[in-house]
């Protein structure tokens, strides 16, 4: 039930993360033809990009990655222990993943908040406001936070399938 919710949810993170990626696509090539076709660029492009899309497509799909064991990992010793023993290493770092993110996300929902409070926006050719991106931060690394706990938790207790599956895809189509 616990490892369904957290695939779930992570998948929904990733759907966002790739529209936002896709989102960045359409928004600069409207803009880049706008500007050499039509001389008449989108304004907000590069804010946009930066402070929407760009963190939307790095924040959002970090537990999805995570469940995938897609994140970059150096096994120069680790790949010759025993199974056992790297399961016991996979849930330390875990949960050292879990002390680190944890703090992230508290961090950074704390300054969500504050930034919500004042309804921070940034000055340019349009006023935008952004402060609903500072939100992205915590909510993709709380749900990482949630997948590393998982991922520790059923490491010690000896769930050997998840190192097995390796780069295995958790489809993000499927639910």
């Amino acid at each position: 039930m616990i490892e369904r919710t957290l695939r779930i949810l992570a998948r929904v993170f990733g759907w966002i993360g790739m529209l936002g990626m896709f989102a960045m696509l359409l928004h600069v090539s409207i803009d880049v033809a706008g500007k050499w076709l039509l001389g008449l660029p989108l304004p907000v492009t590069i804010e946009m990009t930066s402070h929407y899309y760009m963190v939307a497509v790095v924040f959002f799909p970090l537990a999805a990655v995570e469940l995938r064991n897609g994140h970059i990992t150096v096994e120069i010793v680790s790949q010759y222990l025993a199974p056992r023993i790297r399961r016991i290493l996979i849930g330390v770092v875990s949960l050292l993943g879990v002390v680190y993110f944890s703090i992230l996300t508290a961090r950074t929902w704390h300054d969500a908040v504050n930034k919500y409070e004042i309804g921070e926006y940034l000055y340019g050719t349009v006023p935008l406001e952004i402060w609903q991106t500072r939100f992205f931060v915590p909510l993709g690394c709380g749900l990482l936070t949630l997948v590393l706990l998982w991922k520790a938790i059923m490491m010690f207790r000896g769930a050997e399938r998840l190192i097995q599956e390796g780069n295995e895809s958790v489809e993000l189509d499927e639910a």
